[in-house]
């Protein structure tokens, strides 16, 4: 994996960069292991500050320690990595996916979603689904915001 160049005068280009080649990186170490850690990685002004992989922590539990490592580092952006169970709109049926969630303090939100498809035991991903901020809700959606 080729991290891209971080450009302090494009912040928001250089995170848009970060998230395709994550998502890209995210979808063959799934396809690879059948799985995904989830994963923070926190950025500042100067790029990538760190990368936080996460266990044996409850969901609220993550999202209060990210909102201080934000305030704490005076974080830029974060790029969540994980897997989820989504439900369709219309009907009760879920699906599992892979997630590539990005936030930004100066607004940018995006999500790549990856469903889950199963060919007998073989785990799949169908092509990647991007999602603009506006659209996305959960526990991670609009950090900043609180900040």
């Amino acid at each position: 994996m080729q991290a891209p160049e971080w450009n302090r005068q494009d912040k928001e280009g250089s995170l848009e960069q970060w998230i395709g080649m994550l998502n890209t990186e995210a979808r063959r170490q799934f396809l690879e292991d059948g799985t995904h850690v989830e994963i923070f990685f926190i950025f500042g002004d100067e790029g990538l500050l760190e990368v936080v992989p996460i266990a044996g922590m409850e969901k609220d539990e993550i999202v209060r320690e990210l909102k201080k490592m934000l305030a704490e580092r005076n974080g830029y952006a974060f790029i969540h990595i994980s897997e989820g169970t989504m439900r369709h709109m219309d009907s009760a049926d879920k699906a599992d996916m892979l997630l590539v969630h990005a936030e930004s303090r100066n607004g940018l939100g995006v999500a790549y979603c990856s469903t889950v498809a199963l060919r007998g035991e073989e785990k799949l991903l169908l092509d990647a689904v991007k999602v603009d901020g506006q659209k996305l809700e959960g526990r991670f959606t609009n950090i900043f915001q609180d900040l």
